[in-house]
């Protein structure tokens, strides 16, 4: 079966409540979000009036909200001593990667507060 054809609302349901059953980062298919892109523009494309135009809000709502809670889960549990962060997916990777980037730049700025040598931000 293709991915498109099995991302749906009932699949990402399944994913967010299989990660929140558990301490440990599950492993999922490492094109999730690209499917979920995709089905999520398809659904914009769609040209429907009335109540078929709700429904297919109100879809598109649904797996934004679903498609955001797995992600937090995932990176709370990334945050977590001992993760297995190889399970990661690279989208993921790439928020972490700006997260240790913050830490390190707080470090540098509050070490030199701390040992009288203020950081010169003109000098990044």
């Amino acid at each position: 079966m293709a991915e498109q054809n099995k991302i749906n609302i009932n699949y990402l349901h399944r994913l967010a409540l299989q990660e929140s059953e558990t301490n440990t980062i599950q492993k999922i298919d490492s094109n999730l979000y690209n499917s979920i892109s995709d089905l999520i523009k398809n659904l914009k494309s769609e040209g429907y009036d009335g109540v078929k135009e709700k429904i297919n809000q109100a879809m598109i709502k649904m797996i934004s909200d679903t498609t955001s809670v797995l992600l937090k889960l995932r990176l709370e549990k990334a945050t977590l001593e001992n993760s297995n962060q190889s399970v990661l997916l690279d989208e993921e990777k790439y928020i972490l990667d700006s997260k240790k980037e913050m830490l390190e730049r707080k470090d540098v700025i509050l070490s030199g507060i701390l040992n009288g040598k203020p950081h010169s931000l003109d000098d990044q």
